[in-house]
């Protein structure tokens, strides 16, 4: 019972208007902020005093950046992929992680240890952008494997947008949070079909996310919201009328999961905005 009422508030568009006309969000999102100010604030900087005090000039070329707990040996494949793609590119690749327990190391790959749970990953990725040396950003979290990157095609078009969004599939072939609705009229949270694209209601699902770097240095992340609290939501809305984005059929990712294993795929209020889209899963 309480599994079901808590899908209907976050899926169901007339209770998020509700709940937004109502100020709950608002609150909640200032009892959260408030909670990570208190318990989730990592200084940062007394790790890193030279690359966050030293601003230096962003060079043409490519900064991957992974983004995880805890680093995993499985990692070593995915970033071996991306070096060969980016083998005749000025590219580095850093992950960013909260722990590194096998205390993996990788062959010219930057790895900032953390080393506490006491930091949100808005501030990470808020880091992951200071610390980052080129002018376009790949930044994504650790459960995904490249199945397509046309690098050629990806520079042409980052070249003309601040952020690319790819088409990502889950291991059984279901399409994946890519390409969003957050608030469409009387729909709500929903894929959006591949051939529209509207500023005013979409959000851009921070799993995995190509960017330009001037423009997300001006455009970051809050420091004070984590996984699970509306981090990359917050963003979207502060830049989604703004912002030059493009979903791009250049990059296709699959999700280390099956779309079963998905709880936001098999909500039976996300399935029902989706059916009156007539959006199917594996388009």
């Amino acid at each position: 019972m309480k599994k079901k009422f808590i899908s209907f508030l976050t899926y169901n568009y007339f209770a998020q208007q509700f709940l937004y006309y109502t100020f709950f969000f608002s609150l909640r999102e200032y009892l959260i902020k408030f909670y990570n100010y208190l318990f989730k604030n990592l200084d940062v900087n007394q790790y890193f005093v030279n690359e966050l005090k030293t601003k230096k000039k962003s060079k043409d070329g490519w900064s991957i950046i992974f983004l995880t707990y805890d680093i995993k040996k499985n990692l070593t494949k995915k970033i071996s992929k991306y070096q060969k793609i980016f083998k005749k590119k000025n590219y580095e690749i850093i992950i960013i992680a909260n722990f590194n327990k096998s205390k993996t190391s990788l062959n010219k790959v930057k790895i900032i240890n953390l080393n506490s749970n006491k930091i949100t990953l808005g501030k990470k990725r808020n880091l992951a952008v200071k610390v980052s040396n080129y002018k376009n950003l790949i930044m994504t979290l650790d459960y995904f494997k490249l199945k397509k990157f046309n690098i050629k095609k990806v520079e042409k078009e980052i070249a003309k947008n601040d952020l690319l969004m790819p088409k990502i599939k889950t291991l059984d072939n279901k399409r994946y949070l890519d390409w969003m609705y957050l608030d469409y009229p009387k729909i709500g949270k929903s894929f959006c079909p591949y051939n529209i694209k509207d500023r005013q209601h979409m959000y851009f699902h921070g799993s995995y996310l190509i960017l330009k770097k001037k423009f997300i240095e001006k455009n970051m992340f809050s420091n004070y919201l984590d996984h699970r609290q509306g981090e990359d939501v917050k963003w979207s809305i502060k830049v989604r009328k703004k912002i030059r984005f493009n979903l791009t059929n250049n990059v296709n990712l699959i999700l280390e999961r099956f779309s079963y294993q998905s709880e936001v795929l098999n909500d039976k209020n996300f399935i029902k905005n989706n059916k009156s889209q007539k959006i199917k899963y594996n388009a």
